[in-house]
C-alpha cells in the first residue's frame, strides 16, 4: 500500500512540476476538444422539401431527462420565418417532426432553428427517399451548435462536373446579416480561390466548389471566417450519381488562424 501511495504522490509532483510548454498544450487540447451537439440552442443547417421525392424527419431528444419544451422554427433561405411549432418532450422521450408537412406540395430549401426551454436536447435531420432505387443516396446528419462560430473547416470537397457538392453556410443571427470569407485549398495547401459572402439574418449560403472555383477538377479543404462581426454555422454534403452514395457531414469549429493575407 505504501508503495502504491508513493507511485501516485511522485506521478502526481511530475505532473505539477511538468514544463509550462507541456502544461500549455495539455490546456489548449482541452478547450479545443470537439463540442457535443448538444443543447438548448440548435440549427439544422440544410434542409430541402419535396414531397414527390423525399421523406424528411426531424427527430429531437430530452438528452437529459429534464421534459424540456422545445420551439421550432422554420426559415427559408432569405430567412424569413415559414413555420414554427412548440413541443413537450417527454423525460428522455423524444418528437419526429416532419417539416415538409409545413411547406405542401412544393420543393423547398431552408433551415431550422431549435430552442429549448428547460434543459439541453440533441437532434438529428433525416432524408429519405422515396424511389427504392435512390436508396443509397439516404443520409443523416446531427443538428448543430446554433451560436454558431468565427471559424469552420471543410475538412475534404470535391470539385468536379459529376459530383454534386454543397457547402452549406448558415448565419444564425436573427438581426444582422454576417460576412464570410471562404478560402479553398488543395489538398498539399496551395491556395485555389478565396471570396467574401454576405448572409442575411436567418439565412443560408450554398456553395458549389466546381463553381467557386472556376471549373477546376481538384479536392481539397475549406476554411470559412467570419469577416467583422458574427458567427457561422454550417455542413457539406456530397453526392455522386454514377457512384451511388451521398455524405452529410457537419463542418468543424476551429480556432481563428493568424492572418497571412
Amino acid at each position: 500500500m505504501a508503495a502504491t501511495i508513493r507511485s501516485i504522490f511522485l506521478l502526481l509532483l511530475a505532473i505539477a512540476c511538468a514544463s509550462p510548454v507541456v502544461r500549455a498544450q495539455f490546456a489548449f487540447e482541452t478547450e479545443h476538444a470537439p463540442q457535443l451537439r448538444v443543447g438548448d440552442q440548435l440549427i439544422v443547417n440544410y434542409f430541402e422539401a419535396d414531397p414527390s421525392v423525399f421523406e424528411t424527419h426531424l427527430v429531437i431528444t430530452d438528452h437529459e431527462g429534464t421534459g424540456a419544451v422545445v420551439n421550432v422554427l422554420l426559415y427559408d433561405l432569405d430567412g424569413a420565418l415559414v413555420a414554427q411549432h412548440s413541443y413537450f418532450l417527454p423525460i428522455f422521450g423524444k418528437v419526429n417532426y416532419n417539416p415538409a408537412d409545413d411547406i405542401g406540395e412544393k420543393a423547398f430549401k431552408g433551415t431550422i432553428r431549435i430552442y429549448s426551454d428547460g434543459g439541453n436536447v440533441s437532434a438529428q435531420y433525416w432524408q429519405f427517399y422515396r424511389d427504392p432505387l435512390r436508396s443509397a443516396f439516404n443520409t443523416a446528419i446531427p443538428a448543430s451548435d446554433a451560436r454558431g462560430a468565427r471559424a469552420l473547416l471543410c475538412q475534404h470537397f470535391v470539385s468536379a462536373p459529376a459530383i454534386d457538392a454543397r457547402l452549406v453556410l448558415v448565419n444564425p443571427a436573427a438581426d444582422s446579416a454576417v460576412t464570410v470569407a471562404v478560402t479553398f485549398y488543395l489538398d498539399r495547401g496551395k491556395q485555389l480561390t478565396r471570396d467574401k459572402h454576405v448572409i442575411p439574418p436567418n439565412g443560408m449560403k450554398v456553395l458549389n466548389p466546381y463553381i467557386e472555383n472556376e471549373g477546376l477538377i481538384k479536392t481539397g479543404l475549406a476554411y470559412c471566417e467570419v469577416v467583422g462581426k458574427g458567427s457561422i454555422t454550417g455542413e457539406y454534403w456530397q453526392s455522386s450519381a454514377a457512384e451511388q452514395y451521398q455524405v452529410s457531414l457537419p463542418l468543424d469549429i476551429i480556432p481563428v488562424r493568424a492572418k497571412h493575407w
